[in-house]
């Protein structure tokens, strides 16, 4: 029995072994401390669209290890084996307690993992004073959008990563052919809508955008805009208090659900029938294909007069040295009752939000330099330190007091003030019920199908899903009968 254990313990240490990437392996502990730091896509090394490989990041890591002599700094890039960055190799690292002290992903991501241990809370150290940052005296006050900091809590309630910059979109327009066309940026959908009509009867394009974002995220601005009435009626789980900023009646799966049961987002929800006759309206004014491989090249060689991109998408318009006309941003205008008896004029949602999110491992406890991994996260998101990444990198838009954009980034900066999306229809459902959707969403506006089968296919795979679900999570629906109870709503 004695050598039975004992030789499981040595294929341990061989598969321990194994998995110990090189890029990763960490010096014997010592008074001199090095920290491994992964920061996405500001890691230095990484080659963007135009321009050397980022080095910002390591500069800043110079200046800090001369304040700071006896600690060095290593950049480590993540393996992206299995498509994902919750992949085998990030968990192996995690488990075996080599993971990198600094690790770049989402959220959601590390949440079904944080009983672990793997992660460190950082609440507390968000009260204290950032020493970098001249008259703070609390980290957290740093950081401009702190509904979205909450936002990424766990279900623990604790915090375990910083949202150190912001994704937002916006519509990007050929500034020049406007001028040349007399055109200007529409104030209401109407406008919108015959402002592509003119595209159009001129030969151009009126609309393209990467990655089905007009047929994806589109469908969930107008569904905003016109359930936005009635939202808060809708909304029989409000969101958490330290959320409501940022989340303001946010739509759940659960509550998608029970909301269909109820006849809402079916053939008899009028506002249902409404949003799906503007998408496709709107539909015929995009590109004939969907599914471009390069939108952005359709704009910049102006065959496509707007293109609906994110903040990202700014690095190729100041870079590219063959880009020779203006260019400019606006949003999506509101639906008032010119376009549908259930337009009202609410302003359209945004649908970015956390870009970059930094968290903490275990390692950093393990290898004995906490302090020093908080102390390099404090001296990088002080706002001079901060500024010197998002000007090298010109994707994101700084979350952090005290750091500027570029100034042709101002309106999507001031989206990014909007209220946030009632829900993400896509991303709400699993894998499979999302394809299912997909391609029929695709038939619907490729003329594959109608409207009105469209809508009973829906119903459908609402129905398939909602019955999965209940039986999978037994899902209950009291608390939110009480509620719908008191709201006396009743779909229309």
């Amino acid at each position: 029995m004695q050598r039975r254990q004992s030789l499981r313990w040595f294929f341990l240490l061989l598969l321990a072994i194994a998995c110990r990437s090189p890029e990763t392996e960490r010096p014997r502990l010592s008074r001199n401390q090095t920290l491994l730091v992964n920061l996405g896509v500001y890691t230095p090394g990484t080659q963007l669209p135009f321009g050397e490989p980022l080095r910002a990041a390591a500069d800043l890591a110079d200046d800090y290890c001369r304040l700071h002599p006896g600690v060095s700094i290593r950049f480590v890039q993540l393996a992206n084996v299995s498509g994902s960055q919750e992949g085998e190799w990030l968990k192996t690292q995690l488990v075996g307690g080599m993971a990198p002290d600094i690790i770049a992903q989402n959220a959601e991501i590390a949440w079904p993992d944080v009983d672990k241990g793997w992660y460190i809370p950082l609440d507390d150290y968000l009260q204290q004073p950032n020493p970098y940052a001249a008259g703070n005296r609390r980290w957290f006050d740093l950081f401009e959008n702190q509904a979205l900091l909450d936002a990424k809590r766990a279900a623990d309630g604790r915090l375990y990563c910083l949202s150190i910059d912001v994704v937002e979109t916006g519509i990007f327009y050929n500034k020049t052919l406007f001028k040349e066309l007399g055109l200007h940026i529409p104030e209401t959908w109407a406008e919108y809508i015959r402002l592509l009509g003119v595209l159009q009867q001129n030969g151009y394009t009126g609309l393209t955008s990467p990655i089905n974002l007009g047929s994806d995220w589109g469908q969930d601005v107008l569904f905003d805009m016109l359930y936005y009435p009635i939202i808060a009626h809708l909304d029989v789980e409000p969101s958490r208090e330290n959320q409501r900023q940022y989340l303001s009646h946010y739509l759940t799966a659960k509550e998608v659900v029970f909301l269909f049961q109820k006849g809402y987002f079916t053939r008899r929800d009028s506002r249902w029938a409404e949003m799906h006759r503007l998408l496709k309206e709107w539909r015929s004014y995009w590109g004939k294909e969907l599914k471009y491989s390069d939108t952005s090249r359709f704009f910049l060689t102006r065959r496509a007069a707007t293109v609906w991109e994110g903040s990202w998408f700014a690095r190729r318009l100041f870079l590219d040295p063959y880009i020779d006309f203006e260019w400019g941003i606006f949003y999506l205008p509101p639906i008032t009752a010119e376009s549908t008896p259930y337009g009202e004029g609410a302003e359209a949602s945004v649908i970015g939000g956390s870009a970059v999110q930094l968290h903490v491992t275990e390692s950093a406890r393990l290898y004995d330099h906490l302090d020093t991994t908080i102390d390099f996260l404090q001296f990088l998101t002080a706002p001079q330190n901060f500024s010197r990444i998002i000007d090298e990198t010109l994707l994101f838009l700084p979350n952090i007091r005290g750091v500027e954009s570029p100034p042709e980034l101002n309106t999507i900066r001031d989206i990014f003030t909007r209220r946030y999306c009632a829900i993400k229809w896509l991303e709400t459902f699993d894998a499979k019920t999302k394809a299912r959707w997909r391609r029929m969403l695709d038939l619907f506006l490729n003329d594959g199908i109608s409207q009105q089968d469209y809508l009973a296919h829906l119903e459908t795979i609402f129905s398939d899903y909602a019955d999965e679900q209940i039986a999978k999570y037994k899902w209950t629906f009291d608390d939110y009968e009480k509620i719908w109870r008191k709201n006396g709503l009743q779909v229309e």
